[in-house]
């Protein structure tokens, strides 16, 4: 059972999706910007961004999409995953509402993570050769598919952090003395 707040749900779930999609961008940006920094010129400033996407990425240049000649930040499997993921809150507010708190259910994210794990897996287990695609393209579902289950996550998380926030204020304004107790 929800408390109702003065907080307005709506435009928290607003707020947090914005961001979101704001912050997914720039990462999107940020792993073009090492493989244009080396064609402006820029090596120091590219190995600099090269060193710390490898944090999240192997970053093997044969796999790995290329701009002016150079490797992006990461490899084709982790563009894909970045860039589903970007797809798929694009796509969100055309299938499910934004006010909507509950996850799908886990088997969709299964189903959806299936297609890479056996690309991944018969890759490494020698079964059959992945390829630049398949691995892009395995990526970009299950990134897609993991939108539907963070941005309700952060939205549920904001919501309830900005209703405390509402209680807390209202709580300290009832125990400060008022100007006329002074």
């Amino acid at each position: 059972m929800r408390m109702e707040t003065p907080v307005k749900s709506e435009s928290v779930a607003i707020v947090v999706y914005a961001a979101l999609v704001l912050l997914s961008l720039a990462w999107l940006a940020l792993i073009f910007t090492p493989a244009m920094l080396m064609a402006d010129g820029h090596p120091l400033s590219a190995t600099i961004l090269y060193r710390g996407l490898a944090a999240v990425c192997h970053q093997i240049p044969e796999r790995s999409f290329h701009l002016h000649g150079f490797a992006l930040g990461v490899c084709s499997r982790c563009i894909g995953i970045y860039a589903g993921f970007v797809a798929g809150l694009m796509f969100y507010p055309f299938v499910r509402s934004l006010r909507e708190e509950a996850m799908p259910s886990r088997r969709w994210l299964m189903l959806a993570g299936l297609p890479m794990l056996i690309d991944f897996g018969g890759g490494f287990l020698g079964l059959f050769n992945n390829t630049f695609p398949s691995r892009a393209a395995t990526g970009f579902l299950a990134g897609g598919a993991a939108a539907f289950y963070i941005l309700p996550g952060f939205i549920s998380t904001f919501r309830n952090f900005s209703t405390e926030i509402h209680l807390w204020r209202k709580l300290i304004t009832k125990s400060l003395p008022s100007s006329a107790e002074r």
